[in-house]
Formats: structure tokens, C-alpha cells, sequence
């Protein structure tokens, strides 16, 4: 299964926390559990500091049974941060455990 995930941020390093790497680029993989695969998909950014980048990425699950590690990874590593809109296949969501793992499961 594969699920597509929009972080919309003021965070100018999010990425690189996400990715755990000092250095990122396009297509770069981890391994967050023996079931559950991140990719960075790129980014979108526009001059400004108005403008939130845009991180896309791809999250592989071997099993649905991930879905709630997954969200709790996730969540730990995006709250307190400045984010705008998050996505997850196209639904806009709040910023929140529960809602990370409906939404996936539901996909």
C-alpha cells in the first residue's frame, strides 16, 4: 500500500528531521520499521517568507497493521512545528495521532 502525504511548512529543515540526514535529496528512502518505508518525494518552494514549502512524500506499507506506528512516528516528529496544510491522499487533516491512522487505513 502506498500512501501520498503533503506537509505544508514554515519549516525550512523539516525534510532533513524527517529524513534523520544532514543531507537530502530527491527519491532518498528510509526504513522506519520492517513494515513501513518513507520516500522523499520533493519539494516545492517559492522565494519568500511568506510562503510555506511544500514537502511531498510517499510512505510503503507492507500491512495495514503499520498504519498506527506509522501515525505516532509521524505525529512525534511534526507537533510543535509550523505546518500549514497537511495532506494525506488528497484530505486535508488536522495535525493529529487518531486522525493520521483513520485517514490511512481508510486508504
Amino acid at each position: 500500500m502506498l500512501i501520498n502525504i503533503e506537509i505544508h511548512t514554515h519549516e525550512r529543515r523539516l525534510v532533513f528531521d524527517l529524513l534523520g540526514k544532514s543531507s537530502v535529496t530527491q527519491n532518498d528512502e528510509i526504513q522506519i520499521s520492517d513494515q513501513i518505508k518513507l520516500r522523499y518525494a520533493g519539494s516545492y518552494e517559492r522565494k519568500g517568507l511568506d510562503f510555506p514549502a511544500i514537502i511531498y512524500i510517499v510512505v510503503s506499507f507492507s500491512s495495514g497493521v503499520g498504519a498506527g506506528v506509522f501515525a505516532n512516528w509521524l505525529y512525534d516528529k511534526l507537533k510543535g512545528k509550523r505546518i500549514g496544510k497537511f495532506i494525506i491522499e488528497k484530505t486535508e487533516i488536522e495535525l493529529d495521532k487518531g486522525e493520521i491512522k483513520r485517514i490511512i487505513k481508510k486508504n
